[in-house]
């Protein structure tokens, strides 16, 4: 891929015009028209449709923040933010790292206890 064509990616994906992207990458054309159809012949490019989704991918990653990132921010919010703020943060930074033990409790329809039927334990009796 030479260096127009990797400039038509980058501006493609920016912008999501295929005739403005290829002006913008240098190519020269005589009219819109002209324009709009040389792109068009550029997005037939396999590729060129590769690295536009390879670009469209990083730029979607780059917009997700990870999970260090979400802790530092609900750290500070839970430093430095008004009380029932604070509390969520702290609530969910708690939920985050596993602070929570989920509990449950099964009974049968009468009360009485539950019976299992076609499990197998490890047959230790355990």
């Amino acid at each position: 891929m030479n260096r127009k064509q990797e400039i038509f990616c980058e501006e493609f994906v920016k912008s999501g015009n295929a005739a403005e992207a290829y002006k913008r990458a240098g190519y020269k054309a005589s009219s819109a028209r002209s324009a709009a159809n040389s792109a068009s012949r550029l997005l037939d490019n396999v590729g060129i449709c590769s690295r536009i989704e390879e670009l469209r991918a990083k730029a979607e990653d780059a917009k997700i923040i990870d999970a260090k990132q979400r802790r530092i921010i609900l750290s500070e919010i839970a430093q430095h933010g008004k009380a029932d703020v604070s509390i969520k943060a702290i609530d969910t930074l708690n939920k985050m790292d596993g602070m929570y033990i989920n509990k449950s409790q099964i009974s049968g329809a009468d009360g009485g206890p539950i019976q299992i039927i076609g499990w197998e334990g490890s047959g230790d009796g355990k």
